[in-house]
């Protein structure tokens, strides 16, 4: 299980995990199972009911059928990490799985989702400190847990829960620095860590979620939200031409922004004894995360 953290890499980590040969992964990629079995989503927030609501997998049977029969079977559903009580259902039902846990800045990750949700034209507000400070009553009100950009960057109660159930020996914890730095050298580990071949080279390079402000709404609204121009263009067209232009599309129609330099600070600082916490749970040096002091 890839459990997180949403907005780390993990969505390009697992595509590269799934091409190995001997590992079979789920579809949909995030059933959100064990975040949400038995339910019947109704979130709130924008755009959930078409996404979240919509493809989550919440009863057993559907669950298993989401695999095929290889020897060795993932899924990514980063809501994993952030709600309470599933590590402790992982391990009384799934208890010899492999846990990957991939971490990021949570300044980033955080202004990461923000944008994302931003360039999918769900997020209705253009200010990030106002997006933040709308958490709270977003929480309340039911919104999924993407929206939860502060509280989804606090790793360290999330990551102990994990620690309390499984065994080192079952936990790997790596970090989405590591993974731009040298991406073959995570992949390595990773298929070292569930115990396939581990010189094995994946052969694609996935296509990254593309996060920021669009340029042109309209024309993100046309390429994120279902509509009769895509089912249209999907059958007419392969889906590798489909994807390669649209990839192409969303690249040009995204302005990438910076945080605010002073926003920076006080989010870092916000994180700090969090990211302290992580440090000595996992022996890391993390310091680079509430040191910088780059824009």
């Amino acid at each position: 299980m890839l459990i997180g953290a949403a907005r780390s890499g993990t969505t390009a980590l697992f595509r590269y995990l799934e091409q190995h040969p001997d590992v079979g992964v789920s579809i949909p990629k995030e059933p959100h199972y064990y975040s949400l079995r038995d339910s019947k989503p109704s979130f709130t927030g924008p755009g959930d009911a078409s996404t979240i609501n919509k493809f989550a997998v919440t009863d057993a049977t559907g669950y298993e059928a989401t695999f095929d029969t290889s020897a060795v079977r993932g899924e990514a559903s980063v809501s994993y990490l952030y709600y309470p009580e599933v590590a402790k259902s992982v391990r009384a039902e799934l208890p010899d799985t492999k846990i990957i846990c991939q971490l990021r800045n949570p300044v980033d990750r955080a202004y990461s989702a923000f944008t994302f949700m931003r360039i999918r034209d769900f997020e209705p507000l253009a200010s990030f400190p106002k997006a933040l400070d709308a958490e709270p009553c977003r929480r309340e009100a039911g919104w999924h847990h993407i929206w939860h950009y502060d509280a989804m960057s606090r790793y360290a109660a999330q990551l102990e829960r994990w620690m309390v159930e499984f065994p080192p020996e079952q936990l790997l914890v790596t970090t989405y620095d590591e993974f731009q730095q040298d991406p073959a050298r995570t992949i390595a580990a990773c298929f070292e860590f569930i115990g396939v071949d581990a010189n094995f080279q994946p052969p694609t390079t996935p296509r990254p979620h593309f996060s920021g402000e669009p340029r042109s709404r309209v024309l993100s609204r046309l390429m994120v939200r279902p509509n009769r121009f895509r089912r249209v263009v999907a059958q007419a067209l392969p889906s590798s031409t489909v994807n390669r232009v649209r990839s192409g599309i969303e690249r040009r129609n995204i302005q990438r922004l910076r945080l605010d330099p002073t926003l920076r600070l006080e989010l870092t600082e916000r994180f700090r004894d969090d990211v302290v916490h992580v440090e000595k749970l996992t022996g890391r040096d993390l310091s680079q995360w509430y040191t910088e002091r780059r824009g």
